[in-house]
C-alpha cells in the first residue's frame, strides 16, 4: 500500500475519533446542564465521576468539579457523593503519579468526613488506607502511623478482619521504613492472626520479605517471595499488584547481592505486569522500575543506556520534556525523583561529565527540599535531613573536584550552600514559622486556631511528662498534631525556612569574623574556612567514622562522665586534646585575638573548643597549658543561615531579669553557689530578681517577654524516654516543647545550669537542647552549659561575665574575658584550671553587646538614707522643743 494512502487513512481515523469525542463531550455537557437546572447535585457529581472513570483522558473535567459546582452539599446523599468525588480525585491523581495532589484530595476528604460526620461513607477503604499509604510513599511516617491507627479504631475485628489485617500490613511498612523492625514484625503477626484471605496474606508475606531485605537477611526474604509467587496459579486482577511488589523486591534483593542479570529479569517481569494490568496507571511504580533498570546499566558500565532509562523515568514522572530537558520548576517532592537524579549524577561521573553530575545532584537535593516542605512533624524532617547528608557529601565532593581543576571560587561557595542545605533546617523552619506568625494578620481566624492548637499540644505534652498515665495524653497530642498539620498546609510555603545564597550569607557576616563550618559526611569531615566574608578554602579530613568515635570517647570520658578522668590522668587528656585540635586545625591559620565562630556538626556540637590544647609540650602545671582560649575568642552557631536570620534587634530596652532557685527541690537544702551567684550579680546589675517559689512557668514567661537580658540559674537535665531538655523550677518544670514564640523576647538568655546546651543529637540538625529551643523562638543569643558544671566556677564566671557586659563588650567577648579571669586567678588547687571546671558555658548565636543598667552602690545609699533619717529626727525634735 502506498505510504501516502496510509497517511490519509490514519488522518481520516483521527478525524473520526475527534468527531466522536466531540459528540460525547457535547452529550455529557448537556446532561450535566440538565442536572444543574434540576438542582440535582448528587447525580451531577456521580455523572462526572463515572464519565471520567470510563474516559481517564478526561481527568481535567473531574478536577474542576469543585470550581463548577453551583452550591455546597446539604443532604446526606450529597455529602456522600462529595466524599466519593474527593476520594476519586485522590485515587486518579495517584495513578497519574502526582502524589502531592493526591495527598491534598485525601486530606480534604478526611477533614470533610470528620467535620460533617458522614458515618455512612466507608472512610477506611476510600480515604484512610490510601491517605496513610500516601504519607508512607512520601516518607512522612509519623502521620502515616497516626492515620493507620485511626483506621484500626474504625474497624471491628469480627466484622472487618481482612480490612484490619490490610491496615496492619500498611502500618508494618511505615514502621520498618522508620527502622523500627520490632514494631513492623508485630504488625505482620497481628495481620496474619486476623486474616485467612490469601490475597491479604500474600501482601503480608511481601512486606515481611521487605523487612528482611532491609535487615540484609537476603536469603530469608528471597525464600518467602519465591514461595508466595509459586503459590499463585496465574496472574489476575486480584493478585497482579501483589505480584508486582514481589518481583520488585526480588529485583532489589538480587541487585543488593550484585546479581545484575537476575535483578534485570525480575524488574522487567514487574514492568510487564504494569503494562498489561495497569496501562497508563501505576506511574510511580513504573518510574521506579525503569530507574532501577538504569542503575543496572550503570553498574554494567553502560552509561549511555543508563541515561536513556533515567530520562524515561523522569518523563514518566512529568519532570522531563519530550526532548529530555529537565525543568527545575517541574521538580516536586517525590522520593523517586531524589533517587533518579542521584542515579543520573553517578552516571555522569562515570562519563567524566562532572558539571552535569553536580547539576543532577543539586536536583536531587531540590527534590528532597520539596519533600520536607510537605512534612509536618519535626522528627520526620530530622530523619529526612539525616538521609540527605549522603547526597550532600557526594555533591560536595563533585564541587571540590571541579574547583581543583578550574580554581573557580564559585564551587567553594557552592560547597557552603550545600552544607547549609543539610544543617539545622528544622531550626530555620521554626524561626521562619515564628517570624511569619507575628507578621500575619492577628484577626486571621485560621491563625488563631493554629495558635490555640500549638498551646493545646504543649499543654498535653506536659501531661505526658508529668502524669502517671501519660499514654492517653500522647494519643491526644498525636491527634492535635495531625489537626495542626492540616491547618499548616495554608502556611507551609511561608513557614519553610529557605537557605540563602552563599554570597548573601557571606556578605551578611561581620567583617572581622573568622568562621569555620564543619560538615560530617559518611566518608570525610569537611571544614569550610571563611575569612573576610569569603570562603577561603575547604579542608577534607579523612575517616569520618574514626573521628566521630574519637571525639565521642573524648567528650564522654573527660566531660560528660564527670571530672575524674581529667583529674586522674591530666597528661592523657592533654595529649588527646592536642591530637584532636591538630586534626581539626592543622591546615587552618588561626590568628591571635581574632573572633572565631564555630558552626559545629554531629558530635562536635557537644564540645567547647576553648579548652582544646594548641601545643604539644606538656607542663605539669595546668595553669600554664596552651588552651585555645588564650589565643582567640570563640562563639558558636547552629548554622550560618540561622545566625544571619536571627540577628539581635536594638529595642532600647535595658531590663534585666534574674530567676534563681537557691534550694534543692521541695527541701530547704541551700544551693550555696546559686546564692553566691545571685548575690554577686545583684551587686552589679540593676533588675528584677526572683527567688525560689517566685520562680515558676508564669513568672518565667513574663520575664521572657519583658526583659532585654534573662538570666536563669537552676537545675537542668534530660527527662523521660525521649530525653526532653528540662528546666527545674523546684515545684514546677519547664520542658523544651513549652517554649512557644512570643512577640517580645530578650536579646540574650543566660542559662547558668547544668547541660542546658546538651540534648539528643539529631544528625544534620544538631543538638536538640534548651539553648536550641530558645534560638527557635527567636532569641538571638544564648549562653548555656554543655555538661554538669562546677557550681562555684560557674558562679564566679557568670559574675565576671556581667562585669564585662557592663563595659559594653559583646556577649562572646565578655564570656571570653570571664573565662580568662578564672584562668588568671589563684585557686586552692591546680586542678581547678582543668577545662572541665571553667569551659562548660558557650555563646550560641549573635555576638553583640547587650544593654544593662549598673546597680547602685548599696552602702552609699544606706549612708544617705541613714543621714536623712537623722536630719528628719533632728528637725522633728527641734520643732517639738519650740
Amino acid at each position: 500500500m502506498p505510504l501516502n494512502l496510509v497517511r490519509y487513512i490514519v488522518l481520516f481515523c483521527l478525524v473520526l475519533l475527534h468527531m466522536a469525542g466531540y459528540a460525547q463531550d457535547t452529550t455529557i455537557s448537556k446532561k450535566l446542564a440538565e442536572l444543574k437546572s434540576k438542582n440535582d447535585l448528587t447525580e451531577w457529581l456521580y455523572l462526572r465521576i463515572d464519565y471520567v472513570t470510563a474516559n481517564p483522558q478526561q481527568l481535567p473535567l473531574l478536577l474542576t468539579t469543585q470550581k463548577e459546582a453551583w452550591r455546597q452539599p446539604d443532604s446526606l446523599e450529597e455529602r456522600i457523593a462529595w466524599l466519593t468525588l474527593l476520594s476519586t480525585q485522590g485515587y486518579d491523581q495517584l495513578q497519574a503519579g502526582d502524589i502531592l495532589s493526591s495527598l491534598n484530595y485525601y486530606e480534604d476528604a478526611y477533614t470533610y468526613f470528620y467535620k460533617y460526620k458522614v458515618i455512612q461513607f466507608d472512610i477506611v477503604e476510600y480515604v484512610l488506607k490510601p491517605l496513610g499509604n500516601n504519607y508512607t510513599r512520601l516518607g512522612d511516617m509519623e502521620r502515616a502511623i497516626f492515620i493507620q491507627q485511626k483506621a484500626i479504631e474504625q474497624l471491628n475485628a469480627f466484622e472487618n478482619a481482612d480490612d484490619m489485617a490490610s491496615v496492619y500490613c500498611n502500618m508494618a511498612i511505615s514502621y520498618y521504613t522508620m527502622g523500627d523492625y520490632t514494631a513492623a514484625q508485630n504488625c505482620i503477626t497481628k495481620g496474619q492472626k486476623l486474616t485467612k484471605n490469601p490475597g491479604v496474606n500474600f501482601r503480608l508475606q511481601n512486606v515481611l520479605a521487605d523487612i528482611l531485605n532491609d535487615q540484609n537477611r537476603l536469603s530469608n526474604a528471597r525464600k518467602i517471595l519465591q514461595t508466595t509467587i509459586k503459590s499463585q496459579k496465574n496472574i489476575n486482577s486480584q493478585n497482579a499488584y501483589s505480584l508486582l511488589g514481589a518481583y520488585t523486591t526480588l529485583g532489589n534483593i538480587a541487585l543488593k547481592d550484585h546479581h545484575l542479570k537476575i535483578a534485570e529479569t525480575n524488574y522487567n517481569t514487574a514492568l510487564n505486569i504494569i503494562n498489561i494490568w495497569y496501562p497508563g496507571d501505576r506511574l510511580r511504580e513504573k518510574a521506579n522500575l525503569v530507574a532501577q533498570l538504569a542503575k543496572i546499566q550503570r553498574l554494567k558500565n553502560q552509561p549511555q543506556k543508563a541515561l536513556l532509562l533515567a530520562d524515561e523515568a523522569l518523563r514518566i514522572l512529568r519532570v522531563n520534556t519530550s526532548q529530555n530537558q529537565t525543568l527545575a520548576q517541574n521538580i516536586y517532592g517525590e522520593i523517586n525523583l531524589v533517587d533518579i537524579f542521584a542515579e543520573k549524577a553517578l552516571t555522569y561521573q562515570l562519563l567524566k561529565q562532572h558539571e552535569a553530575a553536580l547539576q543532577n545532584m543539586r536536583y536531587a537535593l531540590l527534590a528532597t527540599d520539596k519533600i520536607r516542605k510537605e512534612f509536618a512533624d519535626n522528627k520526620t524532617k530530622e530523619r529526612l535531613q539525616s538521609n540527605g547528608k549522603e547526597l550532600a557529601e557526594t555533591a560536595i565532593e563533585i564541587a571540590l573536584g571541579l574547583h581543583q581543576t578550574s580554581h573557580d571560587k564559585k564551587y567553594l561557595n557552592l560547597v557552603l550552600e550545600i552544607a547549609e542545605q543539610t544543617k539545622a533546617r528544622t531550626l530555620a523552619d521554626q524561626i521562619q514559622h515564628n517570624n511569619q506568625q507575628f507578621a500575619s494578620n492577628r484577626h486571621d481566624s485560621t491563625l488563631r486556631k493554629r495558635l490555640d492548637l500549638e498551646r493545646a499540644i504543649a499543654y498535653n505534652e506536659r501531661l505526658v511528662m508529668t502524669e502517671k498515665n501519660g499514654t492517653k495524653y500522647q494519643e491526644k497530642v498525636n491527634a492535635l498534631k495531625y489537626d495542626l498539620s492540616l491547618i499548616n498546609k495554608r502556611y507551609r510555603e511561608q513557614s519553610a525556612g529557605t537557605v540563602s545564597a552563599a554570597a548573601d550569607m557571606l556578605s551578611a557576616l561581620p567583617k572581622n569574623l573568622h568562621a569555620i563550618e564543619f560538615f560530617f559526611g559518611m566518608r570525610r569531615v569537611y571544614a569550610i574556612d571563611i575569612k573576610n566574608n569569603a570562603v577561603e578554602k575547604v579542608l577534607r579530613i579523612a575517616g569520618a567514622d574514626s573521628l566521630r568515635q574519637q571525639f565521642t570517647q573524648f567528650i564522654n570520658t573527660y566531660y560528660r562522665n564527670g571530672p575524674n578522668a581529667m583529674l586522674n590522668s591530666p597528661k592523657a587528656f592533654f595529649i588527646t586534646s592536642n591530637n584532636l585540635y591538630t586534626i581539626l586545625f592543622k591546615s587552618t591559620s588561626l590568628q591571635a585575638n581574632e573572633r572565631l565562630c564555630i558552626i559545629a556538626d554531629d558530635v562536635l556540637g557537644y564540645l567547647s573548643f576553648d579548652g582544646l590544647i594548641t601545643g604539644n609540650k606538656y607542663d605539669p602545671a595546668t595553669s600554664q597549658w596552651p588552651f585555645l582560649i588564650k589565643k582567640l575568642t570563640t562563639t558558636y552557631a547552629f548554622s550560618l543561615n540561622a545566625l544571619i536570620k536571627n540577628k539581635a534587634k536594638d529595642t532600647g530596652r535595658t531590663t534585666f531579669s534574674g530567676l534563681f532557685v537557691t534550694h534543692e527541690g521541695n527541701s530547704n537544702t541551700p544551693i550555696v553557689a546559686v546564692k553566691k551567684e545571685a548575690a554577686a550579680i545583684d551587686k552589679l546589675v540593676k533588675g528584677n530578681y526572683l527567688y525560689n517559689d517566685e520562680v515558676n512557668t508564669k513568672s518565667f514567661f513574663n520575664s521572657f517577654e519583658n526583659s532585654a537580658t534573662l538570666h536563669i540559674s537552676t537545675h537542668a537535665y534530660l527527662s523521660g524516654i525521649n530525653k526532653e531538655p528540662t528546666l527545674d523550677f523546684g515545684k514546677e518544670k519547664l520542658f523544651l516543647f513549652e517554649l512557644l514564640s512570643k512577640a517580645k523576647k530578650p536579646n540574650l538568655v543566660i542559662l547558668s545550669a547544668c547541660r542546658t546546651g546538651d540534648g539528643t543529637l539529631a544528625n544534620g540538625e544538631g543538638i536538640i537542647s534548651l539553648s536550641r529551643g530558645f534560638t527557635a523562638i527567636g532569641t538571638p543569643a544564648t549562653i548555656a552549659g554543655l555538661w554538669n558544671v562546677n557550681d562555684e566556677a560557674v558562679a564566679q564566671i557568670t559574675a565576671s561575665l556581667y562585669k564585662h557586659l557592663l563595659t559594653g563588650q559583646s556577649s562572646g567577648a565578655a564570656l571570653h574575658q570571664a573565662k580568662l579571669a578564672w584562668l588568671n586567678s589563684d585557686h586552692s588547687a591546680d586542678a581547678m584550671y582543668l577545662p572541665y571546671y571553667w569551659d562548660s558555658l558557650i555563646l550560641m548565636g549573635a555576638d553583640e553587646p547587650v544593654h544593662l543598667q549598673a546597680a547602685g552602690n548599696h552602702i552609699y545609699w544606706y549612708l544617705v538614707s541613714g543621714l536623712l533619717i537623722v536630719v528628719l529626727a533632728l528637725l522633728y525634735w527641734r520643732k517639738k522643743k519650740q
